[in-house]
């Protein structure tokens, strides 16, 4: 890009610049970083209640669903891999 007509500004100006950008930045990350930590800290901590009061809920009515128990419930795992399962088991029984 060619530079504009006009008195360019010194590159030891522009570098001085830049370190005092990078120096406001650092100490604005660093102060601000605490404060999230603590924050979050805190939000954490008050979701405790809220997570164990969701859990008793979800356990309520989780008993109350029409739910098939493990006994009731179908195996759809496909036949070659039951076979595979199968085998396998087998295998380990005659090992020992």
């Amino acid at each position: 890009m060619k530079q504009l007509p006009g008195k360019a500004r010194p590159k030891w100006l522009v570098a001085v610049g830049q370190g005092i950008a990078v120096v406001v930045f650092i100490a604005i990350t660093a102060s601000i970083l605490p404060v999230l930590l603590i924050v979050s800290l805190l939000a954490a901590l008050l979701l405790i209640p809220v997570m164990r009061q969701l859990r008793k809920e979800v356990e309520r009515t989780a008993v109350t669903l029409n739910t098939p128990s493990r006994e009731e419930m179908v195996d759809i795992t496909p036949l070659h891999q039951r076979l595979q399962r199968e085998f396998l088991t087998f295998m380990r029984r005659c090992r020992r």
